[in-house]
């Protein structure tokens, strides 16, 4: 079998395939009214009336409270570098001995 009778079985086989699923679409499912509402939709009302906004209606003015910030309190609990304060070094052999997760493989 050549790769061109191949191809044209795989061809005849979806053009098969695509007609029957046509045929069926169009003649076979069960078709459906465009008036009838299905049971599954649902539908909002407005339980509101709308209200006329007109420009020349003033709006109250709004009042800001000012607050004081109080400022924050900084307490350390220990030596914790979280800005990566570790030398090249001690990261690749941090690496080898399996201590941090690494998503690539590093070169040693």
């Amino acid at each position: 079998m050549t790769w061109i009778n191949f191809l044209t079985l795989i061809f005849i086989v979806y053009l098969v395939y695509y007609c029957l699923n046509l045929f069926f679409d169009l003649f076979l499912s069960p078709r459906s009214a465009a008036r009838e509402i299905s049971g599954d939709e649902l539908f909002f009302t407005e339980t509101f009336t709308p209200e006329l906004i007109t420009a020349q209606r003033m709006a109250e003015p709004v009042i800001e409270e000012t607050k004081e910030e109080k400022p924050l309190v900084y307490f350390p609990s220990g030596p914790v570098n979280a800005s990566g304060g570790i030398s090249l070094k001690h990261l690749f052999s941090l690496a080898k001995d399996n201590l941090i997760e690494h998503t690539r493989a590093i070169p040693y």
